[in-house]
């Protein structure tokens, strides 16, 4: 009896302490969520919810070629996000993990970019490129003879828009790969050497092998990041030229603030949210195999 009264102050005391965080879940995570599905079901006006229309908001983002452009805009995004951001962040991480002149002031330059928001990250970019003074374009002009509108071309939007994300989320990357890199054993290193491996061979085959884990979190975390990133392209291109940079997230955002189609927004959303839920399982699965 005093065991079972022990096992059930314990599992009180357990619900009292998470009382907080579960008050704060279900307020902000749960709550909009069901919110969301319910006005992704019904016509809106503007802030009110009216009628039932089942799946009809879902046929306006799925059933016109725009809501696929969305989709296919954001995997181009994420993808080209990762194959600038993973290589260069794991080298520049690798190359201020050894032993060089001013290594502790780069260090802490690299972090700059990432302390920085998105808003001020766009807006600098958006000065750099801008047609009139943008220090990109001066250069361009210089080299060319004539002034471009980076942002009216959509190959050169995508390719500044993808540019300015790459410059501002590269530091954790950085700083992962640094981490990692400081519990590779030296022990292993050496005994790589005497057997005759030269640094190019010690690199690829023994530590990166070994921080292959904390790459792969990287990938995860930063796709997860980058497929509901809002504000870098809201502020720098706005979508545009003709939606080509408009991603799920951007147009999930523009319909709700912008068009006050309230209905359409929750319908984006919970796509978004299931797309997430997807990262989510694929994070969870790499996890488990790394840990195999």
């Amino acid at each position: 009896m005093k065991t079972k009264r022990l096992k059930r102050t314990e599992i009180i005391q357990g619900f009292v302490f998470l009382a907080p965080a579960l008050i704060v879940i279900t307020c902000f995570t749960l709550i909009p969520i069901v919110i969301a599905v319910y006005t992704s079901f019904h016509a809106t006006k503007y802030a009110v919810v009216g009628e039932f229309v089942g799946f009809k908001n879902y046929a306006t983002v799925l059933g016109k070629s725009i809501g696929w452009e969305n989709i296919l805009n954001s995997i181009e995004y994420v993808g080209m996000s990762l194959l600038v951001a993973v290589p260069l962040g794991v080298g520049i991480g690798s190359l201020l993990n050894r032993k060089i002149h001013f290594r502790s002031f780069l260090r802490t330059l690299i972090i700059i970019p990432w302390i920085l928001s998105q808003t001020v990250t766009a807006l600098l970019w958006k000065w750099l490129i801008n047609g009139n003074y943008g220090l990109i374009t001066y250069w361009a002009y210089v080299l060319t003879g004539r002034k471009i509108d980076v942002l009216s071309s959509a190959l050169t939007a995508k390719i500044v828009v993808v540019a300015a994300n790459v410059w501002n989320s590269l530091p954790i990357i950085i700083i992962l790969t640094i981490a990692a890199l400081q519990s590779v054993s030296a022990d292993l290193i050496e005994a790589a050497k005497v057997d005759g491996a030269n640094s190019r061979q010690v690199y690829f085959q023994i530590i990166l092998p070994v921080i292959k884990p904390t790459i792969s979190t990287a990938v995860v975390m930063q796709s997860i990041e980058y497929f509901n990133m809002v504000t870098l392209i809201y502020v720098l291109s706005s979508g545009g030229p003709f939606n080509r940079t408009q991603t799920l997230s951007l147009a999930a955002y523009q319909n709700a603030f912008d068009y006050w189609n309230l209905d359409v927004a929750a319908a984006y959303s919970i796509i978004i949210f299931l797309l997430n839920i997807l990262f989510s399982l694929v994070y969870v699965r790499i996890l488990r195999s790394n840990d195999d």
